[in-house]
Parts: C-alpha cells; structure tokens; sequence
C-alpha cells in the first residue's frame, strides 16, 4: 500500500492555467494540480468529503474542488444582472473576517479572500460551507433570496425562465440544510 498524499491546498483543479489568456492545459491528466498551477499525485478520489466538485469562470472553465472545511469567513455579492447566479460571488478566507474596502474608483469590495467563485456552484459552496466550516450563512440566504426578488422584479421574462412562475422550490433548496 502507498503513501498517501498531502493533501494541504485549497482548490484543486483539472488541468492547469497556461500563460495565454484563459488558456488551460492538461485538464484529460487523472492526477490534479494544486491551485490550477502546480502538479500533484492527487487524485480525486484521494480528496475528503469536505472539497466539493465545481465548475466556475474564475477557474476558466476547469472543473476543481474546493476544500470547505477552515473557512473563517464567507460573504456573497450579488450583481443585479439578467443572470442568477452567473455574475454573483462568494468571497472565501481561510484565514480572517474578510475586509470591504473602496478602491480609488469608488467600487466598494473585499480585498482581503483566499478564494471568490462565481456562477451556479455558489449555492453548494455555502451549503458546503455551513456544514464543514459550521459557519452561519444566513446573510448569504438572504443574499441569494433578494436576488430572486430582484429579478421577479427588474428582469421578469429572465425569472419566468427560471422559475415558470413559481419560485417556492428553489427557495427551499436556498433554505435547505445539506
């Protein structure tokens, strides 16, 4: 039986950033890379429960795995886009209460995260969250409720196309404990 693998980074991907832009490389190799830059000997399956599968922009596409567990602190940011979810964030730090800053221009964001995802997985990443890290996210519940209100609301025919009228099911997997 072999040695097993050091398992200490936060996201693991398939395949790796190239130096282009958006480029990726490597993403058919079985063995992860460490933060979608250095190989590894890990495989998926060598992973704990607490990484969860994901798909998001920030990774280019790739699909990685996100260790939920150490989590000091998770906030979400919503855009008020046409979208669900697509533009939205969740800010992750490991290792402190994140931090709002104002930038010269006058946008106001967290400056201080280890890791910020976008795109449909935010839900799993807080659930995941809740449940590995045992932090409240219920701020973020809330955060993704007025969401669907604010598109009930701005972006009606984007909402009917989500929810067919009725947005009661996806407010209790919002709700949901996993």
């Amino acid at each position: 039986m072999g040695k097993k693998p050091r398992i200490n980074s936060f996201i693991y991907t398939y395949g790796k950033f190239g130096k282009g832009f958006r480029e990726i490389l490597d993403t058919e190799n079985k063995f992860l890379y460490s933060h979608g830059r250095y190989p590894t000997k890990i495989v998926a399956e060598d992973l704990p429960e607490d990484y969860i599968k994901i798909h998001s922009r920030t990774l280019w596409y790739m699909t990685g795995f996100l260790k939920t567990s150490g989590v000091v602190d998770i906030q979400y940011k919503m855009a008020k886009l046409n979208h669900l979810f697509k533009d939205d964030y969740v800010f992750i730090s490991y290792k402190e209460k994140l931090k709002v800053e104002e930038d010269r221009f006058g946008f106001i964001d967290y400056v201080n995260y280890d890791a910020c995802f976008c795109g449909p997985d935010i839900l799993d990443i807080a659930h995941a969250v809740e449940k590995y890290s045992h932090l409240d996210i219920s701020h973020i519940r809330k955060g993704m409720k007025e969401k669907v209100r604010w598109l009930k609301k701005n972006e009606p025919d984007f909402y009917e196309t989500c929810f067919h009228g009725n947005d009661k099911e996806f407010l209790k997997k919002i709700d949901s404990k996993r």
